[in-house]
């Protein structure tokens, strides 16, 4: 999402590109397509969902399957288990753009408070400002913008997108073993590991970006050179689903330590949908010298993608009389996307469509968790998780577009939970964590880690004479923003998800 303000003067005739990957590597906020919509992985334990996930310590719930399989080893008995879940997306955002000394009427043009006629192509807007005897000409009519509204908010927001949806989590099963004297656990389950959900909007794409330096230097403008900036509207989206067999065994070496290992095989395929649709052209001439035309050139790329990826893990615990430790590591492994897409171009002369197909490849380097558990009184527990993903150590091998604009960035995740059991049949649960994204805004002062978004949990387990049924809710926010010379990208994304499930013990 994009800004032109800010601008000094340029230089360079740049002319419009007609290829779409390179067209689009022009700047952030409009990424081609790659890994996106996967780093976020869905809940699959209930309680633990309502504890925020600091369960890495934690022992003797089947859920520990997905999040440690050293805590399969206190199991005692045959348990089953299934989870649903009701889950609502929303993203929106507010693109503000700021006047500057340098082609200060730009701006009215990309808030949409200044709409030009076609009839006025080509024309200095400066001439249409003002006529040769100095009075304004009457058409060039600029909106008031609206003052006063939270630059987060919804109702100032340019779009907004809404997306809901009903699905069936995960089931998983457990059994408790003696093997040659030794306590062993085996348990297995699919799940469904990603929900995908991407999507990204821009408005005001601007091929060059002449309010950002990141992207390249651009030369001032001398009046004897003209910079011509595309204005487009950008959009991307993916949605589709991973799933997951998991297999998980864990071991009580002896009442103070156990330890698990883990398998996980994840497939799935997702929809996936790009365009960039030319609104006009600035050609920037010098100081407040500009001309706007409108343009006819549409860019799409539409098809699908498959993935696949095997993940192998480990833990262990231990267990103290008011303290537990936990840790996982999940073992560095390969994300394969297959894709297939149609790319077409269209423009006045010209519709051509190019079938293109192939693999990208992530290597995801290991994931280290660690969780500590306390229990200050009886029936009442604290518990402590931290989640270290460096992301930027992974390598990628891109066909579609090549090397990626925005690798993912490395996560720090703190994750907080407590429970407490006023009965023995009932315990109330709670939880925060925040979450940062795995990408980084543009003109953000972190450049090493993204934005955070903050997570509030809590629900409820209760435990009847045929089973345990838990249940939590989950409200989400992310907001952050883009920052150039020229405006503020103003973005929320919001996620609310409600969980129930069944445990049944045999």
């Amino acid at each position: 999402m994009l800004k032109l303000k800010f601008i000094k003067n340029w230089a360079l005739a740049i002319t419009a590109l007609l290829v779409f990957p390179i067209l689009l590597n022009a700047q952030h906020r409009g990424d081609n397509i790659d890994f996106q919509g996967l780093s976020d992985l869905n809940d699959a334990g209930v309680k633990a969902t309502a504890m925020g996930s600091a369960v890495t310590s934690l022992s003797g719930d089947i859920s520990s399957l997905f999040y440690n399989p050293a805590g399969l080893a206190s199991i005692k008995e045959i348990k089953v288990s299934a989870t649903a879940n009701y889950y609502s997306n929303s993203w929106w955002e507010n693109q503000h753009y700021r006047p500057n000394r340098l082609f200060v009427t730009l701006p009215f043009y990309l808030e949409g408070l200044y709409i030009p006629d076609p009839a006025d192509d080509g024309k200095l807007d400066v001439d249409r400002l003002w006529t040769p005897d100095n009075f304004i000409d009457s058409n060039y009519v600029i909106n008031l913008p609206d003052l006063g509204k939270d630059p987060f908010g919804k109702d100032a927001a340019d779009w907004k997108r809404d997306v809901k949806g009903f699905a069936f989590n995960n089931f998983a099963a457990a059994v408790p073993l003696e093997i040659l004297d030794q306590n062993f656990v085996f348990s297995a389950g699919f799940s469904s590991k990603i929900n995908i959900q991407n999507f990204d909007q821009n408005n005001t794409y601007l091929d060059p970006h002449p309010g950002y330096f990141e992207y390249g230097e651009i030369g001032r403008v001398n009046g004897n050179d003209t910079l011509i900036v595309n204005w487009s509207r950008y959009l991307r989206q993916r949605e589709g689903s991973v799933y997951s067999v998991v297999g998980g065994i864990g071991y009580e070496l002896n009442k103070m330590f156990s330890f698990g290992l883990g398998v996980n095989y994840m497939w799935g395929s997702s929809d996936d949908y790009q365009y960039l649709d030319r609104v006009g052209t600035f050609d920037l001439l010098d100081d407040n010298d500009f001309r706007f035309s409108y343009a006819d050139n549409y860019q799409e790329i539409k098809g699908a993608s498959n993935y696949n990826a095997l993940n192998i893990n480990f833990g262990f615990q231990v267990k103290l009389k008011k303290f537990q430790f936990g840790a996982k590591v999940d073992l560095p492994y390969t994300l394969e996307r297959s894709f297939s897409f149609t790319e077409t171009f269209k423009d006045t002369a010209n519709n051509t469509s190019t079938e293109k197909s192939g693999m990208d490849q992530f290597k995801i380097p290991a994931v280290y968790n660690f969780g500590v558990s306390f229990y200050p009184v009886e029936n009442f527990l604290l518990a402590l998780d931290y989640e270290y993903a460096p992301f930027s150590k992974g390598s990628y091998s891109i066909e579609s577009s090549g090397e990626p604009n925005r690798k993912w960035s490395d996560r720090h995740t703190l994750k907080f939970g407590m429970e407490y059991s006023p009965f023995d049949f009932i315990s109330l649960l709670a939880g925060y964590r925040n979450i940062p994204t795995t990408f980084i805004p543009d003109g953000t002062a972190d450049k090493k880690s993204g934005p955070k978004a903050d997570s509030y949990t809590f629900g409820l387990s209760i435990n009847t004479f045929f089973g345990r049924f838990d249940a939590s809710y989950e409200y989400r926010i992310l907001n952050y923003y883009d920052s150039y010379f020229s405006n503020t990208n103003y973005v929320t994304e919001t996620y609310t998800n409600v969980m129930v499930g069944f445990v049944y013990s045999l």
